[in-house]
């Protein structure tokens, strides 16, 4: 059935919508693709852990792609599944690094994530570049990729480590990110997504940690007033919003980064875009009119080629920054 909507008098018209461009990889990749990967487990500096998936772990000679998925995301994202399936191929070596309580299991202590939180990136990054000898390359998606955008323009010393960053489908504007996807469609669409895997974390979390006050919300910006405030120690969600935002810190990227963005992405607003004309010669823009939210499926007849446009382009900026 799914094939038949997606034949070639109709694949075009259907791609032009965000949301289909958004929706449609994930149910393509679940159908077409397979990952196998090899999981493991570090620990963090404040006695918790990271759980890292890997496809061709022991290749060392060729570059190494590190994936720090979105919101809630994991190793089972579309979007991860489709980039480590492509470096498989092509013998490259690829992780998966979840945020702490994205892998299948809560982490140990009152520590979760948040769009600047980029102490576990940069631990990440450490720890994987201390078995790495060939080039070392990251992509952040969504929220992660305001994390990676952050990190990079605090010249954290662990982005000195990288040859090259790509962000994709980034929440420049934490807030303009959180009021667009409150609203309209895109609340009935993919709020109850992101609330149905948050919430119960929130519920264990309180059980297990009295001075969590539980309480049930209905939108990501409730979520960060009263979670993400609880957690970090901000006064409100609007001064999470101002401190974590990947828009403050983007001047001062020194690393070769490339920017892959959507114009018609439903959960980034077009004018939450930094002005390209200000941004470092080391940061290369890429806009599309067309990929929705992480998606970026081509139109290709051949749905698999399709799928695996963005690890194209994405290796293709890498093979660039090659020694």
């Amino acid at each position: 059935m799914l094939k038949k909507i997606l034949d070639s008098t109709r694949i075009k018209r259907i791609l032009d919508n965000g949301h289909w461009q958004t929706i449609i990889p994930l149910i393509l990749t679940n159908q077409l693709i397979k990952v196998e990967y090899l999981r493991q487990r570090i620990y963090t500096p404040d006695n918790d852990f990271i759980d890292l998936d890997w496809v061709n772990p022991d290749v060392v000679d060729k570059p190494t792609v590190i994936l720090f998925p979105g919101m809630e995301g994991s190793s089972d994202s579309h979007y991860a599944k489709r980039v480590m399936y492509y470096l498989k191929q092509i013998g490259w070596r690829g992780v998966v690094a979840h945020a702490r309580g994205c892998s299948g299991e809560l982490n140990l202590t009152f520590n979760f994530y948040h769009g600047g939180f980029t102490t576990d990136l940069a631990f990440v990054i450490e720890t994987v570049k201390k078995v790495t000898p060939a080039q070392l390359f990251v992509t952040g998606v969504s929220l992660s990729g305001n994390m990676l955008l952050k990190l990079l323009g605090e010249n954290n010393p662990a982005a000195n480590l990288l040859n090259a960053a790509i962000a994709i489908s980034v929440p420049f504007d934490l807030m303009a990110a959180s009021l667009q996807i409150d609203s309209g469609l895109n609340r009935r669409l993919y709020v109850p997504y992101f609330l149905k895997t948050l919430m119960p974390k929130m519920k264990q979390y309180a059980e297990r940690y009295p001075d969590l006050k539980w309480q049930k919300v209905d939108s990501l910006d409730e979520f960060n007033d009263k979670y993400i405030t609880q957690m970090y120690r901000f006064k409100s969600a609007i001064e999470y919003y101002q401190k974590s935002s990947s828009k403050f810190f983007i001047d001062k990227i020194q690393q070769p980064t490339m920017i892959i963005q959507s114009a018609n992405d439903p959960m980034i607003p077009f004018d939450s875009w930094p002005d390209r004309e200000k941004l470092p010669n080391v940061v290369r823009f890429f806009g599309l009119n067309y990929g929705g939210h992480a998606g970026f499926v081509g139109n290709e007849e051949d749905l698999l080629v399709a799928l695996l446009k963005l690890p194209r382009i994405m290796v293709q900026y890498y093979s660039k920054h090659l020694d």
